[in-house]
Formats: structure tokens, C-alpha cells, sequence
């Protein structure tokens, strides 16, 4: 009597086992047929069980039902392309036994599965990018990460669809910024750095950030290290001018920047920092003749172009002050202050024509040069 009770539970729990394994059947057949609900109910329980939760065929077809459900029926289940990446990348594991060898189904070839990762590593980037657009910056940080795990796997056409490690890092940062998240911002830009990045930007946000926070020293430090390596970044240039500003330590940029010219005095960046310096400082000559070194060195540099027309602009304004404030019949005066704008306008002119040549999509300066040229005309 034991005896056939032993057996009749071996054949129960042996019937149970089939029936589980019959519901990766199931979900194959009912993905062929193109019922994906089905599919997915057949292939979520035998996802759940045990004694086919570890199947490479089982992962196979979740890996094929959820990435078509993600692709082009994502009302079936909004984590579909969660489940769909998860389960590609059980089938890349490397395998136990074997060297150089990937634990794939053998019905489904590693080309075919690397394809099949692709799609899914397009999906998540791209719906990563939408929900950024549309300022849902948590779910966007769900989508990056997990394409971010994708990289390592060196899925071949992914760089030429946009995803890379250093875009998904840069992503990850822009969706940290947005939240105020100042730790999580500084670690992606720190994976930024270390993984050296070619964008000069990383170094000033990541000051910035540190600026805010109170930690000057640092801050400093990762300008000067980008300094360093993109010495004529205009935002570099700017950022350590505005820290040392903050800081009202202008005199010992002058001082660092007086010091670096008597070292390498063929260097225009360092003239257009001191001038920066002293144009803030309202030491509007001192900055001229600093820009004038600048140019002279390099004929075509765009932030001298710029700084030096300002200058002799801003010293029209309280002309124009005095100008409006005249009475009608104080002609002489009105003349001589006349004069002295247009000398102003006429010594900004080349200048500001000139970064107009070379920038024409500035049309800020545009509008200035128009308006500039006009008044002299008249």
C-alpha cells in the first residue's frame, strides 16, 4: 500500500512537472500564432515555477514574447521591455563549461539574439529619451540604467544608434540635474571624467556643483584640470572667472594670469582672461589693451572680438546719459557728446563687424552691428 502511494506521488509530481515545461510549449505556440496575451500568461507561469524558471528555452521565449510585446504591444504590460532586456541578457551569460562560448537556446543562434538585443537596446534608449522630453526624469533614469547595463555586453551597431557609455552617462547626468540631485549628478559626471570624455563642459558643471556645495578648493581643482587639458574652452575660461569672482579673488586671477603670460606670453587665452578680469573690474582700458594683445596674437578670436567692441560700448552709455539729460538749446555740448559716442561706435565697429563675419549666426551681435551702423550713417 506505501509502495502505490510513493508511485502515485511521483506520477502526480512528475505530471506537474510536465505540465509547467508544457506551458513553455504553450507560450511558443501561442507567440506563433501572434496571441501575445496567452503568450504571455504561459510564459509568466512558467517564468514563476521553479522547475522551469531556469530553463534556457523558457528564457528564450520571454526573451522573444516581451520584446515583442514591448516593441508593438506595450498596452499588454508597460515593463515588458524591462522583462525583454532581463531575459536577453540571461541568454548571453557566458557559459560554464564552455570558453568563449554563450549560453544560448540551441534553436536560436547568437546572431539572432544579438539582433533581437539590439531592438531592445533601442527601445529603452528611445523611450528613455522621450520620457526626458517630457520632463518625466524619474522614468527616464529607469530607462537609461538599464541600457547603461546593456553596454558592457558589446552588442555590435549599438554605438551607431546613439547608445554608448558616454551618451548614457551624460543622459544620466541631465536627468540627475533636473531633480537637483547633486550627488548622483556628481557621480555621473565623475564617470565622465574618469572615462575621459572630450566634452570640457564636465569640468565646469561638476565646479559649479561643487561651488554651490561650498567646496571652493575642489572646485577650483577640476577647472584648473580642464584647463588643462581644453585650455581654450570659452566655459572653462568663463567658469574660472566666475569662481574667482565669486570668491572676489580677482586680483589673484589677475595675478595667475599676469604670471602665465610672462611664462608663455604667444598664449591669447591668458589675455582674454585678465581682460575678462579687469573689463569686471570696470578697468575698461587695461581690458582693451589686454584684448588688443589678444587679437594680435590670433586675429580671428571670437571672445576678444566680442569683449573688446563691448568695451567701447560701455563706455557710451553714460555719454548717452549726459546726451539725455540736455536741454534743447545746449547744442554745443549736444555735439561734443555727440562726437564722442560716435568715436566710440566708429573704434567698436571693425570689431564687432568682424565677429559678426565670422559668427553670423549671433544675432544678438547682428542686431547691434545694424543698429551701431545705422546711427553712424545718420
Amino acid at each position: 500500500m506505501q509502495k502505490t502511494l510513493l508511485t502515485l506521488a511521483i506520477l502526480a509530481i512528475s505530471g506537474l512537472t510536465f505540465a509547467q515545461k508544457h506551458n513553455v510549449v504553450n507560450a511558443s505556440i501561442a507567440l506563433k500564432d501572434g496571441k501575445y496575451d496567452q503568450a504571455k500568461q504561459y510564459i509568466d507561469e512558467a517564468f514563476e515555477n521553479p522547475n522551469t524558471s531556469d530553463e534556457l528555452k523558457m528564457w528564450m521565449y520571454r526573451a522573444k514574447i516581451y520584446k515583442e510585446i514591448a516593441l508593438n504591444h506595450s498596452n499588454l504590460d508597460s515593463m515588458a521591455i524591462f522583462k525583454a532586456t532581463e531575459s536577453h541578457m540571461k541568454c548571453m551569460l557566458p557559459h560554464p563549461k564552455k570558453k568563449n562560448k554563450m549560453i544560448i537556446y540551441k534553436k536560436w543562434s547568437e546572431e539572432e539574439v544579438r539582433t533581437s538585443f539590439l531592438q531592445c537596446a533601442n527601445k529603452l534608449f528611445s523611450l528613455g529619451v522621450d520620457e526626458y522630453s517630457n520632463k518625466n526624469y524619474h522614468q527616464s533614469i529607469k530607462y537609461f540604467q538599464k541600457t547603461l547595463e546593456i553596454v558592457p555586453q558589446d552588442i555590435e551597431g549599438l554605438s551607431s544608434i546613439r547608445i554608448t557609455e558616454e551618451n548614457l552617462n551624460t543622459n544620466l547626468y541631465l536627468a540627475f540635474k533636473a531633480l537637483k540631485n547633486n550627488e548622483k549628478s556628481k557621480y555621473y559626471l565623475q564617470q565622465l571624467i574618469d572615462n575621459n570624455s572630450n566634452n570640457p563642459t564636465i569640468y565646469s558643471n561638476m565646479s559649479n556643483i561643487l561651488a554651490q556645495e561650498g567646496d571652493i578648493e575642489r572646485a577650483i581643482s577640476y577647472i584648473e584640470q580642464g584647463r588643462g587639458l581644453f585650455p581654450e574652452d570659452e566655459t572653462l575660461i568663463n567658469s574660472e572667472i566666475d569662481i574667482y569672482l565669486r570668491l572676489n579673488k580677482t586680483e589673484e586671477l589677475i595675478t595667475k594670469t599676469s604670471d602665465a603670460i610672462a611664462k608663455n606670453p604667444d598664449n591669447e587665452i591668458y589675455y582674454v582672461v585678465r581682460g575678462q578680469c579687469y573689463q569686471n573690474m570696470n578697468m575698461i582700458q587695461n581690458a582693451i589693451l589686454d584684448y588688443t594683445s589678444a587679437l594680435e596674437i590670433n586675429p580671428d578670436y571670437l571672445v576678444a572680438l566680442n569683449n573688446i567692441a563691448a568695451c567701447y560700448l560701455l563706455q557710451t552709455e553714460p555719454i548717452v546719459n549726459k546726451l539725455n539729460a540736455l536741454n534743447i538749446d545746449q547744442s554745443t555740448k549736444f555735439k561734443a557728446y555727440k562726437d564722442q559716442v560716435n568715436d566710440l561706435y566708429r573704434k567698436a565697429l571693425p570689431y564687432l563687424k568682424k565677429y559678426v563675419d565670422l559668427k553670423p549666426d549671433d544675432k544678438a551681435n547682428q542686431r547691434v552691428l545694424k543698429e551701431i551702423t545705422y546711427k553712424l550713417e545718420n
